[in-house]
């Protein structure tokens, strides 16, 4: 949303996050200060983004359309919100009570990061994930 720290990547043509998660530790670590571990010569002084409530959330999302609905980007995409539709769970009734609307399976996360490490090690054509577009924006961001 309008608080994200995330960036286009000019080489390899995707959003990144990384180094976001500097903004989420408490005021004094030391994390917060260390130019060369993250991305380069760059320190985190701003707060963690607010915590939206459910119903604050569904005032932002119930005017997008829903994926049956969804032509191209709605109105305000990119200026006041990033989003392009609305997710079908906000029709279930406890959804905009719920602290934690999504889940991660650690099946899924040690399958997806097995096959991009077994992936990128092996070099394996068209699978890994370290090319000469990776290359050159790492040499951009790290030191």
């Amino acid at each position: 949303m309008e608080h994200t720290k995330s960036f286009w990547l000019t080489h390899g043509k995707k959003q990144s996050w990384f180094d976001c998660h500097c903004q989420f530790l408490p005021m004094d670590h030391e994390f917060r200060r260390n130019k060369t571990a993250f991305y380069k010569n760059r320190e985190e002084f701003s707060e963690p983004p607010p915590n939206f409530t459910g119903e604050q959330l569904w005032a932002r999302v119930s005017s997008l359309p829903t994926v049956a609905e969804h032509k191209g980007k709605p109105s305000g995409y990119g200026q006041s919100h990033n989003w392009t539709r609305c997710s079908i769970f906000w029709k279930l009734p406890y959804w905009r009570t719920l602290l934690i609307r999504h889940t991660l399976h650690v099946m899924h996360i040690v399958k997806n990061v097995f096959e991009q490490v077994i992936n990128t090690v092996m070099n394996v054509k068209d699978k890994t994930k370290d090319d000469i577009r990776v290359r050159k924006d790492m040499s951009t961001l790290c030191k």
